[in-house]
């Protein structure tokens, strides 16, 4: 008896939706970096590579513009806000992107695809 082996499609879609977010944080500043297995979420860590690098909402922002999903808002229900990150230890913001795969992906709703971005602090030195 043949079983089939089940398709893992998560870190396929990941792994190609990489590099247009790498050419984004480069045009803003950023390096971005893969870390994680890509089984559930895609773990991205967006790293200021320039001392004049934008805000990192505008990032995410652009982020969301190309893949068409949701930025999850922080902030209170009512007031909820791109500009107020989830804090993480040593300093970094968090964001998320629900990735509803509108447009190009048909459409499909799957809650469980979506961007984890952590932005690790800019530090200039004073040297």
């Amino acid at each position: 008896m043949n079983k089939q082996k089940s398709i893992v499609i998560k870190p396929m879609l990941y792994s190609v939706i990489l590099e247009p977010l790498k050419k984004i944080a480069l045009e803003f500043g950023y390096n971005l970096v893969l870390h994680g297995s890509m089984n559930r979420d895609m773990d991205l860590i967006l790293i200021p590579w320039d001392d004049n690098c934008a805000n990192p909402d505008m990032v995410v922002k652009s982020f969301n513009e190309l893949l068409g999903g949701e930025i999850i808002q922080q902030g209170t229900a009512n007031n909820p806000s791109i500009s107020k990150p989830i804090f993480k230890g040593a300093g970094r913001l968090s964001y998320l992107i629900k990735l509803n795969r509108s447009g190009i992906f048909n459409k499909y709703i799957d809650k469980e695809y979506y961007l984890d971005i952590s932005v690790t602090p800019k530090v200039i030195s004073t040297l």
